[in-house]
């Protein structure tokens, strides 16, 4: 047993479904949105809000993604199942479909790990490429059939071309041939019934030979088709009959491998339905800034700062809970005070959540799942049924009663409205305690004062109340937890003008226990104001501390990193002075090795000249040895271009040059090139999973740098995302080395070839282009030379 509709209406979630249908592209998509329904079981619930969270994820990183390219084929699928015909232009919308299709499971497929449920969603569509490419081949973008569709058709139409050709070289004659100038109506070659005829004047039917085939309006011109050209007319007639019956025979072979393929094709515009819905959720969650709450087991609600979707404005955010530390919570107020607006923002969350709906509250905002949601919400007078407000109310709230359980959100406007108050009020009480102890979680709105007193005095049930300003007598609709409503009548009523006179007799009916609970509830009611008010300071206060905090750490965290940079930089200058310093002093006993080569009674002195250098060397080499790790590169494992890590300065930089003879190597650092010993480098990690939006792009741009197509098709998009495609294309094209390229953006209204060229006028890359000749795609193809 699901949520009756009746109750979904009530809270308008048929508007919001409404708003959800608008932003689907195919109308199976648009059917499901209307339709959806709110699952009852924790697990359906989960999967669904999986499935719009990956959505809004995946189009963050890719902005244009939509199935947009498909079409609504259902009607051909079917009369090709009945074995009907499609035409042309049904085959080539089939055609977009199935192509978008492969294209978006492609995709999909691609990044399962990382959108599991868009990837399950794909999964039943059979890529049908053969298909495509014989429809392509077969019918041509402007839905005709192509002459290559078959060597018969192809060679019936050079048929036609010749006899038409032929057919007019006659007539040109006969409007050349000057004993007939004087008959023409004008000079013109026209056709009629199939018929090449030439106009030629009423009194001249006789003169001139040939077949009346149709008569103006005015009778004074006769379309006659001349002798000399009816026996090529017949033959053109006949080829013109045997190319019709072979168009209709590719169409029907066409068809027939569609119906072949027809559950195939069936669940492949199904999977693109629920891909569109699943994109419309994600651009109505980003729409209502809305987000998905913590789904948790349990009858549990906790909104914070939630708005309810279709109003617009300077809405005032509510923050409720429910089932936490209470279960029954009691609203009083004035009216217009929004009671109203806060049930059904609760019942509304309720159902888009359990319907795999983002809601517009924020992230610490949990819910769980209901098995039933009723709503006695609004006027229930019924004229056909002759109920009365009551009536009406208490034929719900039997219903309520009869079906409710402890997995069931009960909201309840006015209860006990429309009778005796004393009555009125007892039953509510009577209505409130069985539901509570059923376990229910309900919320419900009253005047009634002694339903206060049962909120109190009952344990887990909860008082609440709108705020009221007294100055400006209007409500604020903020919702206050725990705190009753207080009765502003006396107040409005002095406000509005009515005497002190009457308003003190009217006080001599209340009793003093009544102004004892009405000054009570004041008070309740400014000290709670009072603490909001300390708490929104402690939080500002809070929040600006924080604030300090946190930039006195960047600070300290850059001020670091600073100097750590200029350390290494210190020690990379003393080591150069150290290192020249040994080169000098090699060079040195090199030379003083030369002139006293042949005086060996010296060579003892140059040994130990050169032992002090090296002792020297040694003692500055170990004040700036580090620790080793044990896992030091050696120099074949440095390559030029290569990322590594500087284990002194914690930053990372490009190999420059490969290690020298002191197992140096030089490393670009930012806008610094510093030599660094091999012991103090380390190959540097693999960077952390990023976004798809990037290692998608960046791996589709490494494939196309390595196999560009020479042309890109356009059709299916609009004008701007056309030319961004063609703009990250044409790089690619440059990049690849190409120098002609096609752009395939179709006939159709001349919008996308318009937009594509003025793009390219301006482009960079380009150096000229055309519109493509004939076999090349004429009009609905742009040829561009690159530079």
């Amino acid at each position: 047993m699901g949520i009756e509709d009746k109750v979904l209406n009530k809270l308008d979630f048929s508007k919001v479904l409404s708003r959800l249908a608008d932003y689907c592209i195919l109308p199976r998509a648009r059917e499901l949105a209307v339709g959806l329904k709110p699952f009852i079981d924790f697990e359906s619930v989960r999967l669904a809000l999986q499935e719009t969270e990956e959505g809004k994820n995946f189009l963050r990183g890719n902005p244009l993604f939509s199935v947009r390219g498909a079409k609504e084929i259902r009607p051909y699928i079917e009369r090709c199942l009945r074995g009907g015909v499609i035409l042309g232009e049904e085959l080539l919308e089939v055609r977009d479909t199935l192509r978008v299709g492969r294209r978006i499971k492609q995709l999909l497929q691609e990044s399962k790990e990382e959108f599991p449920r868009l990837g399950e969603i794909v999964l039943p569509i059979e890529p049908q490429k053969d298909l495509e490419d014989e429809i392509s081949r077969c019918i041509s973008e402007d839905g005709k059939v192509a002459d290559n569709a078959s060597p018969i058709l192809s060679d019936l139409r050079r048929s036609l071309d010749r006899l038409q050709h032929r057919i007019r070289e006659s007539l040109e004659g006969t409007l050349r041939n000057s004993s007939y100038q004087k008959m023409l109506q004008d000079s013109i070659i026209t056709q009629r019934s199939d018929r090449y005829v030439l106009p030629i004047k009423q009194e001249y039917r006789t003169a001139f030979p040939g077949i009346v085939h149709d008569q103006s309006a005015s009778g004074a011109t006769l379309f006659i088709e001349p002798m000399a050209v009816v026996h090529l007319g017949n033959e053109l007639r006949e080829v013109i009959l045997k190319e019709q019956r072979e168009v209709q025979r590719i169409l029907q072979m066409l068809s027939a491998q569609i119906e072949v393929r027809g559950d195939a094709v069936a669940e492949l515009h199904e999977a693109l339905g629920k891909v569109d819905l699943v994109v419309a959720k994600a651009h109505l969650s980003e729409a209502m800034n809305a987000g998905s709450p913590e789904l948790v087991i349990g009858q549990h609600v906790k909104l914070v700062q939630a708005r309810h979707p279709l109003i617009t404005g300077g809405v005032v955010p509510l923050s409720i809970e429910l089932g936490i530390d209470f279960d029954t919570l009691v609203i009083t107020g004035p009216n217009t005070g929004g009671k109203t607006v806060a049930l059904k923002v609760v019942g509304l969350m309720a159902a888009m959540t359990q319907s795999g709906l983002h809601i517009p509250a924020e992230s610490d905002s949990r819910m769980g799942v209901f098995t039933q949601i009723f709503a006695d919400i609004g006027d229930e007078q019924s004229l056909e049924q002759s109920l009365s407000t009551f009536s009406g109310h208490m034929k719900n709230i039997v219903e309520i009663i009869n079906h409710s359980d402890g997995r069931s959100l009960v909201l309840l406007d006015e209860l006990g409205a429309g009778t005796d108050p004393t009555e009125g009020a007892a039953l509510a009480m009577g209505v409130l305690a069985e539901l509570h102890e059923r376990g229910c979680r309900t919320v419900s709105t009253t005047h009634y004062g002694a339903l206060k007193t049962f909120a109190y005095e009952t344990p887990r049930v909860k008082n609440a109340s709108v705020e009221f300003d007294l100055e400006t007598l209007r409500p604020t609709y903020r919702l206050l937890i725990g705190i009753p409503g207080k009765s502003n009548a006396f107040t409005i009523a002095g406000r509005l003008g009515l005497s002190e006179r009457v308003l003190q007799k009217a006080n001599t009916f209340v009793t003093e226990r009544e102004m004892q609970v009405a000054d009570l509830i004041e008070n309740l009611g400014e000290t709670h104001r009072e603490i909001e008010l300390e708490k929104q300071m402690a939080k500002t206060g809070r929040q600006a501390v924080e604030k300090e905090s946190k930039a006195l750490e960047e600070k300290t965290l850059r001020l670091d990193e600073e100097f750590e940079i200029l350390l290494a930089l210190a020690k990379e200058e003393a080591s150069e002075l150290i290192r020249k310093a040994k080169r000098e002093a090699d060079e040195l006993i090199e030379e003083l090795k030369e002139a006293l080569k042949k005086e060996n009674k010296q060579q003892q002195d140059i040994e130990k000249a050169r032992q002090g250098f090296r002792r020297i060397s040694s003692k500055l080499d170990n004040g700036r040895k580090v620790k080793r790790s044990g896992n030091e590169l050696s120099a074949n494992q440095i390559k030029l271009g290569q990322t590594v890590h500087l284990t002194k300065i914690r930053q990372k930089g490009q190999v420059l040059k490969l290690p020298n003879s002191n197992g140096e190597v030089l490393v670009q650092v930012g806008i610094m090139k510093v030599m660094v010993p091999l012991a103090e480098l380390k190959l540097a990690q693999e960077e952390k999973k990023i976004p798809p939006k990037y290692s998608r792009e960046a791996s589709v741009g490494l494939q196309k740098a390595e196999g560009i197509r020479t042309e890109i098709d356009l059709r299916g998009m609009l004008v701007e995302e056309g030319t961004y495609t063609l703009d990250k294309y044409l790089d690619d094209a440059i990049l690849s080395g190409i120098g002609l390229v096609y752009v395939i953006h179709g006939k159709g209204t001349g919008a996308m070839r318009t937009g594509i060229q003025d793009f390219l006028r301006g482009h960079p890359h380009v150096r000229s282009f055309r519109i493509g000749e004939y076999g090349e795609g004429d009009s609905g193809v742009t040829v561009v030379e690159l530079k």
